[in-house]
């Protein structure tokens, strides 16, 4: 071997072991950065040199640095965060909902006990005056429950209405975030560079928008991802394709109307809400129309037959007027549709409370009426609801119900998010042991590489050495 190629493979193994070392830094400096993959220089010996017929070694190149990275987890992690989403919203949502069903439940439980006791302490004495205003409060507040409950229920429904916007405007922003790397990792590669950051910034992305959405992910040969949201395209290559919400029109004011969620990926709107069934998108919706709007529809079908039973009974009766067929409650139509929340007083009671029937007809004692309208707490009117359950119900076991089931679906929604963030906990944690830095093999890499530069660097001094010797000898 010449002396020129002492030299050169020194300075070939100072280049190798410089990048390994810069790589190395790279590791460390990114260890508590989200989503980083670990990256490796691979190290590769020059091809050899013939010399008088003998094989002499070239020296060490970095034939590129590659990013340690699983496909296979990728892509479990993926399909397991859509479930994930899912649970999670409907867990967090039902939670809170749950907590509001309990507390405005009880209170209707409280003042149907009030207003149906009152209607049986009046029975005793029909003649009593102050009875007949106790029982007009009572029936005050049993309205004010039912449209108070009602309110809180609507006020969640629209809620939800608002996170499924934000939802599908940050799945629109990941989208086209992704677009965008989809296009830099291509152009990274033509110039042939290796775009590690770039692709391990859209591998989080593609990661935490699963969670949202459910997703299919597909590779192309120049390392492009195509992304099928709900059985729609969302991005392909550079280009991305957004999502928008609409709410159809709602038969009256409080009516719930519906969600609808289009891609516009042909240049005219295409839906595609029954294709989403995963991600925190579908768990959004899941919660408002299988959740809030069947409760909704249970408190609505109490209200409607408590106004029905209670204004039958007392229509048969007559106030202290001697009229009869009077309503107590306010008429609501033929539809329980919003009967909660525009339960109230008849106007003639609400002005009047004489005119509340205790009896049948005018003569003292009459208290037949007042007894019926008690009554009416015991009897089973209420059929099986949209919540569950196969028997008819009282008014106050609806009631109870209408909690419960919530109840019941707020505790299997906990649990299959506990069970499914142990799985998702599971795979991170091998994502991160496989691609994460490991802080002690870094310094222990970093080691290795800094003994062989060092050791580069005196062949290359050897190198030197003998140069000036043969550079003596000929002078």
């Amino acid at each position: 071997m010449a002396v020129n190629d002492i030299l050169d493979v020194g300075q070939r193994g100072l280049q190798a072991q410089r990048q390994a070392l810069t790589t190395t830094s790279s590791n460390i400096a990114n260890a508590n950065t989200p989503g980083y993959s670990r990256q490796r220089a691979q190290l590769a010996n020059q091809p050899p040199q013939t010399v008088h017929g003998l094989p002499t070694g070239s020296g060490v190149e970095v034939k590129k640095v590659i990013r340690i990275h699983d496909d296979f987890v990728q892509k479990q992690l993926v399909d397991e965060n859509q479930s994930l989403g899912n649970v999670k919203i409907k867990a967090e949502t039902l939670s809170r909902f749950e907590a509001l069903t309990t507390q405005e439940g009880s209170n209707l439980n409280d003042s149907l006990n009030r207003f149906f006791n009152d209607f049986r302490e009046l029975s005793t004495n029909v003649e009593n005056p102050s009875l007949r205003n106790v029982v007009k409060g009572s029936a005050e507040s049993l309205a004010r429950a039912f449209n108070q409950m009602s309110s809180s229920l609507e006020s969640g429904r629209r809620e939800l209405d608002l996170r499924v916007g934000d939802a599908v405007n940050q799945i629109n922003i990941d989208v086209k975030e992704i677009a965008e790397l989809n296009n830099s990792i291509v152009q990274a590669q033509s110039r042939g560079e290796a775009p590690n950051e770039l692709m391990d910034r859209r591998d989080m992305l593609v990661r935490d928008l699963s969670q949202k959405v459910d997703l299919q992910v597909t590779e192309d040969q120049r390392g492009q991802v195509t992304l099928v949201a709900g059985n729609a395209v969302v991005v392909q290559g550079a280009d991305h394709f957004e999502l928008s919400v609409r709410r159809s029109a709602a038969a009256g004011e409080k009516a719930a109307g519906s969600m609808s969620i289009f891609v516009n990926s042909t240049g005219v709107p295409r839906e595609i809400t029954k294709s989403i069934k995963n991600g925190e998108l579908a768990g959004l919706m899941q919660a408002r129309d299988k959740v809030i709007n069947p409760a909704m529809q249970h408190l609505d079908k109490i209200a409607f037959s408590v106004a029905q039973k209670v204004n039958e009974a007392h229509s048969e009766g007559t106030g202290l007027d001697g009229v009869s067929n009077r309503k107590f409650f306010k008429e609501l139509g033929d539809k329980e549709e919003h009967a909660a929340f525009h339960f109230g007083l008849s106007d003639d009671i609400k002005q009047n409370h004489e005119l509340i029937a205790a009896g049948q007809s005018d003569a003292p004692g009459d208290n037949r009426i007042a007894l019926a309208i008690s009554e009416i707490q015991n009897e089973k009117i209420l059929p099986a609801t949209e919540l569950g359950g196969s028997v008819n119900f009282t008014i106050n076991e609806s009631v109870n119900n209408l909690v419960s089931q919530v109840g019941v679906n707020t505790q299997h929604e906990t649990q299959m998010f506990e069970h499914q963030r142990a799985i998702v906990d599971q795979l991170e944690n091998y994502r991160q042991s496989f691609s994460g830095v490991n802080l002690e093999e870094e310094a222990l890499d970093m080691i290795k590489y800094q003994t062989v530069f060092n050791a580069s660097a005196k062949a290359m001094k050897v190198g030197e050495s003998l140069l000036e010797t043969i550079l003596t000898l000929k002078d």
